[in-house]
């Protein structure tokens, strides 16, 4: 990662949740894989990185975060999957606070008409 990502505390937010919406249907189809394994690794280094940020914004994100790891340390992939899919549910909603409006969506529907 280059420095400005290091210094964004929203970068570390948008990382984990592309991690998050990769790693959930990988753990409903390849559990026990080693690729899984490591993806699930990465994901707790994200974690790591994003603690201190998610306790302030998101707490339940980052409670949700620490039950799916433990689902998945027991095995419980079922689990650790319904976990990370609530986490990453909560941080979509945080992040999309982030993001303003675009001017257009305030802009009237247009309808389509037919010609008959």
């Amino acid at each position: 990662m280059d420095s400005a990502g290091q210094n964004d505390p929203l970068a570390v937010l948008y990382r984990l949740h592309h991690q998050l919406r990769e790693l959930s249907p990988v753990l409903t189809v390849a559990p026990g894989r080693p690729e899984t394994k490591a993806m699930l690794d990465g994901l707790a280094e994200t974690v790591s990185e994003a603690a201190g940020l998610l306790a302030t914004a998101e707490p339940a994100a980052l409670a949700a975060l620490r039950q799916g790891f433990e689902h998945a340390r027991a095995g419980r992939g079922n689990e650790a999957t319904s976990e990370l899919i609530t986490a990453y549910g909560r941080l979509s909603v945080l992040l999309r606070k982030d993001q303003p409006r675009r001017d257009s969506a305030n802009e009237p529907t247009v309808r389509w008409r037919s010609k008959f």
